[in-house]
């Protein structure tokens, strides 16, 4: 089976398609879908994660690696 994709535009609503000549005489099954010609939007995730949140730990976090590492390694 010899697959043969085009996007063509549908003017007056035919659709010119030229088919190589080896396919003269065959049978051929023709399927058409819709192209969305509409760009998809991206959603942003800003703001997604808003609601988990804890204001009270915010000022922490400029040192908390430090603090984190501190902990973990203060015994060796």
């Amino acid at each position: 089976m010899e697959v043969i994709r085009t996007v063509q535009t549908v003017k007056n609503g035919q659709v010119l398609l030229d088919l190589p000549p080896e396919l003269s005489g065959q049978q051929v099954e023709i399927v058409v879908f819709t192209k969305k010609t509409n760009p998809v939007q991206r959603k942003s995730l800003k703001g997604v994660l808003q609601s988990y949140a804890k204001p009270d730990l915010i000022s922490l976090e400029s040192t908390a690696w430090e603090n984190a590492a501190g902990e973990k390694y203060a015994d060796r």
